[in-house]
Order: structure tokens, then sequence, then C-alpha cells
């Protein structure tokens, strides 16, 4: 019982939910961290970039898997908010099995981590609405190569991790017709 419990929840669907509180952007991923909640998250924490809000929480403690779009999404934020927002970005109530990922491809040299432990609470669930972001079903190709790109940008040796992934769909980008 308690494995198909464990297999459902593995195969429940990403969610995205966000707030803006106190002047910081508050974002929690729950399910499996991947390419269709990358979307979502990124042109939202772009638009609050935009609105000229500089700290952002990202709240992995349901968060039970990440992909490397994800992670990748997350080290291009975390660059953007650095560069254009002179902002920081902390991820927080990471799983060991979340931070041996993070750490594998360097990302822990870029972002703040912070172990899974007393979980923070959103603020948004004392008070302020807590909104849910919009997963994408299949997200642009475009995302996916910015976030592989990203992770090369973060740590070299990501080169040859995701070297096939770089050349699939920079050809694939390539071949499209200019629409």
């Amino acid at each position: 019982m308690s494995e198909s419990k464990s297999s459902n929840a593995a195969k429940a669907p990403a969610t995205v939910r966000a707030a803006c509180f106190d002047g910081v952007v508050w974002i929690r991923a729950e399910g499996r961290g991947n390419y269709q909640s990358s979307g979502p998250i990124r042109k939202f924490v772009q638009a609050m970039i935009q609105c000229g809000y500089q700290r952002y929480v990202v709240d992995l403690a349901a968060c039970d898997h990440m992909d490397s779009t994800f992670m990748g999404t997350l080290a291009g934020l975390s660059q953007n908010i650095g560069t254009l927002a002179q902002g920081s970005l902390t991820i927080i109530n990471v799983s060991p099995r979340n931070i041996d990922l993070l750490e594998n491809l360097g990302l822990h040299l870029l972002i703040n981590v912070e172990a899974l432990g007393d979980p923070q609470r959103i603020p948004a669930e004392v008070g302020a609405a807590l909104m849910e972001l919009p997963m994408m079903e299949n997200p642009e190709k475009e995302i996916i190569l910015a976030a592989h790109e990203a992770l090369v940008a973060t740590n070299p040796d990501n080169a040859a991790r995701f070297q096939d992934v770089l050349d699939y769909l920079k050809q694939e980008s390539d071949t499209q017709p200019a629409g």
C-alpha cells in the first residue's frame, strides 16, 4: 500500500504557487520540478523583476524531484535576478536528494540553498493569496535551451553532460521556420 502511495506521489502533476509578500517573491514548487513548470516560473519571475522585486525565495519542501530544465531555469533566473534586479534567489526546504542534484551541477555555488529543516511557511499561507501558475504541456524549446545553457554557464563541467541536448535543441531551432 505504501508503494502505491509513493508511486502516486511521484506521478502527481507539478504545481507552482506564487505570492509577493513584504517585498519578497515566494514561489513553491510541488510535485516534480520539471520542464512543464519551468516556463511559468521563468515568465513570472521576469515579470516580477520588471516590477522591481529583488528578493526571491523558492520553496522545495513539497518538490520530490527536479529535472535538468527546472534546475537550469533556477540557475538562469538567479543570474538574471543578480544582474537585472541586483537581487538574490534563495532555495529553501531542499531535500537531501535535491541538494545532491543541485550540487552535482554546481548550482550551490550560484544559489543560496537551505536544507530541509523546520519548514518556512510562505507568508501567503497566513493571510495573503497564493496564486497557482499555469503549467505548460509543451513548453517552447527556447525555454529548455536557455535552461541548459544556464547550467553550462554555471559550471563548465556541465558542457559535456548536456552537449547532446544543446546540439539537438539548437538544431531544432535552426530547422524551424521563422514565424
